[in-house]
């Protein structure tokens, strides 16, 4: 039987107030809000969100934050010095981001590929 969020959340975590510290860390808050705005916020999000957000946060903080994630899209995409671009993502949220940087360095990575010649199809 799959377990419920709640069940996860203390788990993992052992109480939602736990989890919402850790969060607090690893998502930007708002601007202009402080610490405890952001907790007091974070407190009336559903578990499986803040589960979520957890997820997103921890793959964001490996990939290098925003910064380091903006980086490689542009590396990836060949658009390094183009600053208005750069600007665009930096504005994006950071589970887009993420999503951006697996399709693109998928796209890449699938042409750098080339398939044996005698597993080309050919067209007459």
């Amino acid at each position: 039987m799959r377990k419920t969020p709640l069940q996860i959340v203390k788990e993992q975590h052992g109480s939602k107030a736990d989890l919402i510290n850790k969060l607090a860390g690893l998502i930007e808050s708002e601007e202009g809000e402080s610490d405890d705005d952001h907790k007091r916020r974070l407190r009336n999000v559903s578990n499986a969100k803040l589960l979520h957000l957890l997820d997103i946060g921890e793959r964001t903080k490996a990939a290098g934050g925003r910064d380091g994630l903006v980086a490689k899209v542009l590396e990836l995409k060949g658009q390094g010095k183009d600053h208005e671009y750069s600007d665009a993502l930096k504005r994006k949220a950071l589970g887009e981001l993420l999503e951006l940087h697996a399709s693109v360095k998928h796209r890449v990575d699938g042409k750098a590929v080339k398939k044996p010649k005698h597993l080309r199809t050919r067209k007459n």
